[in-house]
């Protein structure tokens, strides 16, 4: 299964995407509101006009370093 990065745009575009995905396919979240969603559900938040988009590599990144190293987030 391929993945992607994503970021929601909005709060509300958050909490009604995390819950679609949550119910309707897999979702993975990372610190930083960056989530990991097979590349088959971003149809379905197009559909369901949940304004996402592409996690950069930085961000993505950025979201691994705080799992492997919990101290970066207190620095």
């Amino acid at each position: 299964m391929q993945t992607v990065y994503i970021k929601f745009l909005t709060d509300g575009a958050r909490a009604k995407g995390f819950y679609e995905l949550a119910r309707r396919s897999r979702v993975g979240s990372l610190p930083g509101q960056v989530y990991q969603v097979p590349f088959d559900a971003l149809k379905m938040l197009e559909d369901m006009h949940i304004d996402f988009r592409r996690a950069t590599d930085v961000e993505v990144k950025d979201a691994h370093d705080q799992v492997r190293d919990p101290s970066a987030a207190v620095l």
